[in-house]
């Protein structure tokens, strides 16, 4: 895939500049004049933009308009004369290298070639990054962090074997969807997985969703219907807001994964339940239980396994798998293609502490995606409580760490194999060994 490149004719020598893009492989969009620059900028996915710089303050103001609509692309400025300190100033505000008009050809080819292995690198590390990125993403839950691959862990062991479980954590934190990952993880996938919210119903209205009624069971029952508990077959019930559930009718519940038999109302003939129950609470139960509102006996009976999610602010090295996870499925959902997020938008969402977890993370994305006109979601298009943050100082790593982190990536996508590893850094294997021990590696 060629790069494109941005070019103001207003430059001395603009043809000859252009004829390097060709001789380098890029395509070329002429800039006429500069009213329309940023509307441009934004929409016209450009590696590199070379720019006549009038000398004026108002330049570098310019410049960092540019980088804020689109961070990757790289901006060459060529000035009418000398001026050391607004060269010292453009390179602050994001441009890549400042000229004056004498610059020679060979030293503009130079820096051109050097901005295409930059773009190479980055390709490199992008195809690095999906291909670690997809290593996170398991049955629709994406992490990294140690404690939800634990848990992700904990469900691949124990989804053949179990009949109840128990998911706990605060509201977002995507109790249903590890419940599914849970049964899409099972035997019994391709059996039906039925949620039911406990929340709101009377122990009437429960017990008919759950274990079905027969005609005339009561007002307004004009026929037989099945409830969850048979519907599901040899599938998944999710109970959600389990902690909600009336108290006289939990020994209805508890009956049933006891003897694993329940009535349609209205009727006395047993029913068997095949199903496996997945109980969901965003409230402690053990708290409920001590005083007095939930069963003990059926909250043992459901606790086989628990598992406890935790929330966002605790696993925050998970937000940019998050937003990049969301940024691919809206962009094929609305037919837009928003590339990424700002680096200030990126401070901003890691400053943030989520009290509405993954869902609240998604509803920012997803509104900032629909607001936006440019390629790329800016500090603007977020909402204003989140605006008004003060973003975290950045982590400063050495280079060292940085070494060792892209080694490691490396290592992973190659799936250990050193002598693929090396070959993609561009080392020896010998070398490359020489760096695995000094980073302590050897266990990936």
């Amino acid at each position: 895939m060629s790069l494109r490149a941005l070019l103001d004719l207003q430059l001395k020598n603009a043809d000859e500049i252009r004829n390097l893009f060709y001789e380098e492989g890029f395509e070329v969009e002429d800039l006429p004049d500069k009213k329309h620059l940023f509307d441009k900028i934004s929409r016209g996915n450009y590696e590199l933009f070379v720019i006549k710089d009038p000398c004026s303050p108002s330049t570098s103001p310019a410049i960092t308009k540019i980088k804020e609509l689109d961070p990757r692309i790289e901006i060459i400025c060529i000035r009418d004369r000398h001026d050391e300190e607004i060269a010292i100033e453009a390179i602050k505000s994001g441009a890549t290298a400042c000229f004056d008009e004498s610059v020679s050809i060979m030293m503009l080819k130079d820096t051109i070639k050097k901005i295409k292995k930059v773009y190479d690198y980055r390709r490199k590390t992008h195809l690095i990054e999906s291909a670690l990125n997809e290593k996170y993403v398991f049955a629709n839950i994406v992490s990294r962090s140690s404690a939800m691959l634990d848990i992700l862990s904990l469900i691949n062991r124990i989804a053949p074997y179990y009949r109840t479980m128990l998911i706990t954590g605060d509201t977002g934190t995507g109790k249903e969807l590890l419940a599914k990952a849970v049964h899409e993880v099972s035997p019994f996938s391709k059996e039906p997985f039925l949620a039911f919210n406990c929340s709101g119903f009377v122990e009437t209205l429960i017990e008919s969703e759950l274990f079905g009624h027969v005609r005339g069971a009561f007002t307004g029952a004009v026929s037989d219907k099945k409830g969850l508990f048979e519907a599901a077959g040899a599938g998944t019930v999710l109970l959600d807001e389990i902690g909600t559930m009336p108290q006289s009718f939990q020994s209805h519940l508890l009956r049933v994964l006891q003897d694993g038999e329940f009535r349609r109302v209205g009727s006395a003939k047993p029913m068997k339940a095949n199903c496996r129950v997945i109980a969901a609470a965003g409230t402690d139960l053990r708290e409920k239980v001590e005083k007095g509102l939930f069963r003990e006996d059926l909250y043992f009976r459901l606790a086989v396994v628990t598992i406890k999610l935790p929330p966002l602010n605790e696993r925050k090295e998970d937000i940019p798998l998050l937003f990049r996870f969301f940024l691919n499925r809206l962009n094929k959902k609305i037919g837009k293609n928003v590339m990424g997020l700002s680096r200030p938008v990126q401070n901003l969402l890691m400053s943030y502490d989520w009290p509405g977890n993954i869902r609240e993370l998604e509803n920012v994305i997803e509104r900032a995606v629909l607001v936006t006109t440019a390629n790329f979601i800016r500090v603007e298009d977020l909402p204003p409580y989140i605006k008004m943050l003060k973003p975290q100082a950045s982590t400063t790593l050495s280079l060292d760490d940085i070494e060792k982190n892209h080694i490691q990536r490396v290592l992973i996508t190659a799936g250990n194999n050193k002598t693929k590893a090396a070959s993609i850094l561009g080392l020896s294997r010998r070398a490359l060994l020489r760096r695995i021990r000094k980073y302590g590696l050897d266990k990936i």
